[in-house]
């Protein structure tokens, strides 16, 4: 038996077809560093790629875990093997608790294009209208990020405009909770093994 993934089942909160969104642990550290300065992904964020020491971050990250912002959650997406290949968070929480704002990396560019942040998408909007009282969700993705774009439509987004900032053009969606729930009981996110992975 492989033991070359430790089973991290405890942390797990959602879980799918072929992923887990689970509870972040100082361990991921050395992983979400190497995503963070990786010039590629955070263009996709529209930001420079990080440029303090490992020491560093991780000793960030560790005050992060240890005090959590009651404004964000930070989650990390593992394969049903164990595999740590992306992050998913909300933030920007309103007092009221009314509407955050979501955001996603997957860091594994091996996983791009197969379906696997829209999986995620849905986990994630699942859980947090099971667990809290957000009755919306937004995020912003550059508007030339058509991928993304495509991903967070199927994930039960929807337009909601177009945003100007310095970094670009992006484009303003919103998940609302009545009806996505709605399109969840239709069944509009079972992406079953039968139907293929979810594409986008």
């Amino acid at each position: 038996m492989s033991t070359d993934v430790p089973r991290l089942d405890h942390l797990v909160v959602a879980r799918g077809e072929r992923l887990v969104i689970r509870a972040k642990q100082i361990e991921d550290a050395e992983r979400d560093y190497k995503w963070r300065r990786d010039a590629e992904l955070a263009r996709y964020d529209g930001r420079d790629p990080l440029g303090e020491s490992f020491a560093e971050f991780r000793s960030r990250l560790s005050y992060d875990l240890r005090f959590q912002n009651p404004r964000e959650r930070l989650f990390a997406i593992d394969t049903l093997e164990g595999e740590h290949i992306g992050n998913a968070m909300y933030y920007n929480a309103r007092s009221t608790h009314e509407e955050a704002e979501y955001g996603i990396t997957l860091g594994r560019k091996d996983v791009h294009g197969l379906g696997y942040g829209t999986e995620a998408t849905v986990l994630f909007l699942r859980h947090l209208w099971e667990t809290t009282a957000f009755r919306s969700m937004v995020l912003h993705t550059f508007e030339w990020n058509e991928r993304a774009v495509r991903c967070f439509r199927r994930a039960g987004f929807e337009d909601a405009g177009i945003v100007q900032r310095q970094a670009g053009r992006l484009v303003r969606m919103e998940a609302r909770r009545e009806w996505w729930l709605l399109y969840d009981s239709l069944g509009r996110f079972d992406f079953g093994a039968s139907e293929g992975s979810p594409r986008g």
